[in-house]
């Protein structure tokens, strides 16, 4: 009897450790391949869509970063600003105009006792030399996002290991499915059992 018990549970501890192990292989198959997948995702949207990037120079109500021109808290995306200088009449008073794509312009107008005009006649040239170098680096980084664009369907196709996983684990529950050693020892217990019951008048478990 005990030796009857401990076969079926040595077979039903194989088929359920196989099993799992081929469950278990599928699930890593499932999560490298959403992993690779989201880091070629956010590797993308990364270069599709730039922070501000480090503050460079800020003169009154306008701030220059890296990507960006802030002009109060309205957000201008370089390359995309043309800039100009113009000096009032007075020569008092500078003028620094932000111009969008859309047609739509920014003024701001700076004091001369408090911003000299080589200051902002300076301020806008490193704002038009800003636009330069992102336009550079957007001309850069269209290559590299083609690239990333091309990484991104390849990892997407890449699902060969999770077929190869869940074809294995297919495999593995048909296999057990069809093993007749387990009822056969499953059907020796039951025997076994009667047995005890003829004898004793009592069933086991």
């Amino acid at each position: 009897m005990a030796d009857a018990r401990k076969f079926v549970r040595e077979l039903q501890s194989t088929a359920r450790r196989e099993t799992w192990q081929a469950r278990t292989e599928v699930k890593r198959a499932e999560w490298a391949y959403r992993r690779r997948v989201r880091r070629a995702e956010f590797e993308l949207e990364q270069l599709r869509t730039p922070h501000r990037g480090p503050r460079v120079e800020r003169l009154g109500r306008i701030t220059l970063h890296e990507h960006t021109v802030l002009v109060a808290d309205e957000e201008l995306r370089l390359p995309h600003v043309q800039v100009r200088f113009e000096l009032a009449r007075s020569k008092h008073v500078s003028y620094v105009y932000l111009k969008e794509p859309d047609g739509r312009e920014c003024m701001e107008r700076y004091e001369g006792e408090e911003y000299p005009e080589e200051a902002v006649r300076r301020f806008t040239v490193r704002i038009q030399n800003a636009a330069v170098a992102a336009q550079r680096l957007r001309e850069r980084r269209a290559g590299t996002i083609r690239a990333l664009e091309a990484g991104l369907r390849e990892a997407e196709k890449a699902t060969e290991p999770i077929a190869v996983a869940q074809e294995r684990l297919e495999k593995t529950r048909a296999r057990h499915s069809a093993d007749r050693e387990l009822p056969r020892a499953r059907a020796a217990l039951d025997d076994a059992r009667k047995g005890w019951q003829d004898l004793t008048g009592r069933r086991p478990l």
